[in-house]
């Protein structure tokens, strides 16, 4: 009983820790978010940070696999399942906006573009790129006839999507975002231009 309640309040301890994280780096910008200013929002010491995570990069990495977790769970669980090509483009450019919209996805971006200008960093995003990438290309696959053959630009309408989301993401501010009437109307264009690209033989 002892073991299972203390391994309980660590893991609360982490998760705490690990969303102070994202607060202040999506909040103050990674380069602000030192690690004294997380233990203060997560209500713990510098010392208990540093007994969970050991340091910096192992807290921003313990952040990572969190994150990318989640995504590849959500990206698991998304089905595509209308007999319409543009209702199914529809309904990927939604589910993938839903996790590069969230606050999550920007602090990933923002640990992955530091901590690779950093050659010290011993921070590494590479599987969890992979698999996002991997995750992502069964969802595309999704989209067509189970065995059937890929539109002639089938890759080129599968860029414009993943980078327009990726584009439409890093321009959310979390003090001025847009409404969701104009993101709306912006995910209904880029379904239209996809679809316009997959039907083209």
């Amino acid at each position: 009983m002892t073991t299972k309640k203390a391994t309980s309040k660590r893991e609360l301890t982490r998760a705490r820790v690990i969303q102070a994280a994202i607060a202040c780096i999506e909040r103050d910008g990674f380069h602000a978010a030192h690690t004294n200013r997380i233990a203060e929002e997560a209500g713990v010491s510098w010392g208990v940070l540093q007994y969970h995570f050991g340091d910096k990069d192992g807290l921003l990495q313990a952040v990572m696999d969190q994150i990318f977790d989640d995504f590849s769970q959500t990206l698991s669980s998304i089905s595509l399942d209308s007999s319409s090509l543009r209702q199914r483009v529809d309904q990927l450019i939604k589910s993938v906006w839903q996790l590069t919209s969230k606050q999550e996805y920007r602090v990933s971006v923002a640990i992955l573009r530091n901590a690779g200008k950093d050659r010290s960093s011993s921070i590494d995003g590479k599987k969890q790129l992979a698999d996002w990438a991997r995750k992502t290309a069964l969802l595309w696959e999704r989209l067509f006839e189970e065995g059937g053959n890929h539109p002639a630009n089938s890759d080129v309408a599968k860029r414009l999507l993943f980078a327009t989301l990726r584009g439409m993401a890093d321009e959310i501010n979390p003090s001025r975002n847009k409404t969701k009437k104009a993101i709306a109307e912006e995910c209904s264009a880029l379904g239209q231009a996809v679809t316009y690209l997959l039907e083209q033989n």
